[in-house]
């Protein structure tokens, strides 16, 4: 079904008052509608690896597992003290949490009877932070700064664990996401459904494109292009289910290419049409494909950064689909890769099952270890990058951690 749906009492969809995404460090999943995982003009120093605190500290009892992934409402134009960073965990709370010293914000409170999993979208909306996120109940919540519900009909009921993460476009302020029940759906800024595909179940975090066209994967092995309004514009079968985010690259205003990897360990990469783009061959240092793909890729320039279930974070040309250099770790990687451009070098920053996150410098023909975080416990989550280098990232061992 598709179009804006009435809710009870004859409440329908409403574009007032709608919110924008955060002009922040790292505001979702991925950092950017496009999914590239990337910033620019920040320096990951050197000497990274070195602990600033976690959540809780050691001396108090840990929170749930941390499968999502944190997001930070700080720029660079604000001191630490005035950045907040927000995390939902397995245990049912979202935790707003002071970048300056890794205590809990004591304004800011919500708990849920499910896990949370859903990496936030951090919003504006009335002049403040407006944060959207999925729930284990099947709610996608809306919520301010206090962890209140945003006014009129939130949250929204979608149906299906969400593990998926939400985005918005830039036409009317409509958030948009995915659930394992089967739905494809975006909410009007009033916390109304404004139209549900009914498709497989779908983890994959949707991308958007710069003309507000959304890209979603699904257990189905399909990857679907959506207009911003719900008419589906085309589908590409990939080769195993897509558990992962695609990426839109941009070049002049227009999408270049979108790229999904799946769990069969394969990359795709698809024009504006849905049509492969020749000269685009991915395969491993064997010439098959490498191991299942639940990383979600990173784009920056032209290389594709991505982890497998095989342990090896690969460099991948994105042009041709050549691995450059692979990097091992000693269990599957999760945890999707965040890439900083503030050096001559790209730094790539991931989470491993090993219990380690790994600092990564891109050499050009090989990559080299910069530094390893010791953790102890497998970590999913995948790193948010503040402005002045700070990584964050949660584990399974309950705490968010801030290395610098």
């Amino acid at each position: 079904m598709a179009g804006c749906q009435g809710g009870g009492g004859g409440v329908t969809c409403s574009f007032d008052s709608p919110a924008v995404l955060a002009a922040s460090a790292w505001p979702k999943f991925r950092h950017d509608p496009q999914n590239t995982g990337t910033v620019t003009n920040t320096l990951v120093a050197a000497n990274s690896g070195q602990l600033l605190w976690t959540f809780p500290p050691a001396s108090e009892p840990p929170k749930g597992p941390f499968a999502a992934s944190p997001v930070l409402n700080g720029v660079a134009t604000e001191p630490a003290s005035a950045t907040r960073v927000y995390i939902g965990s397995t245990d049912g709370y979202f935790y707003a949490v002071q970048a300056a010293d890794g205590t809990q914000d004591p304004t800011f409170y919500f708990v849920t009877d499910m896990p949370i999993t859903s990496t936030a979208l951090l919003a504006q909306r009335f002049g403040a932070d407006a944060l959207f996120f999925g729930g284990g109940n099947g709610d996608l919540f809306g919520v301010d700064a206090s962890g209140n519900p945003q006014p009129t009909n939130w949250p929204m009921l979608i149906t299906g664990f969400i593990g998926s993460s939400p985005t918005i476009t830039t036409v009317d302020g409509s958030v948009y996401t995915a659930s394992l029940g089967g739905f494809i759906g975006a909410v009007c800024p009033n916390g109304i459904e404004r139209f549900a595909l009914s498709t497989a179940g779908n983890q994959s975090s949707p991308a958007v494109d710069a003309n507000s066209v959304l890209y979603y994967g699904g257990d189905d092995h399909v990857l679907r292009s959506i207009r911003h309004d719900g008419a589906l514009l085309w589908s590409f079968s990939a080769s195993a289910p897509i558990l992962n985010a695609p990426v839109v690259a941009i070049a002049n205003g227009s999408t270049a290419a979108i790229y999904v990897a799946d769990n069969g360990g394969r990359i795709f990469k698809v024009n504006s049409n849905g049509q492969p783009i020749d000269g685009f061959t991915f395969s491993g240092p064997d010439g098959g494909p490498v191991g299942p793909m639940q990383s979600s890729p990173a784009l920056a320039g032209d290389r594709l950064y991505v982890g497998s279930d095989d342990g090896n974070l690969y460099a991948v040309d994105a042009s041709s689909g050549a691995v450059v250099w692979s990097f091992p770790t000693n269990g599957p990687i999760i945890s999707s890769p965040a890439v900083a451009l503030g050096a001559a070098q790209p730094v790539i920053v991931v989470g491993s099952t090993d219990g380690n996150v790994y600092f990564v410098l891109d050499t050009g023909a090989s990559a080299t270890a910069m530094a390893t975080f010791a953790i102890g416990a497998p970590v999913r989550s995948s790193p948010a990058i503040g402005p002045d280098g700070t990584v964050y990232i949660g584990a399974d061992d309950g705490r968010l951690y801030a290395i610098h």
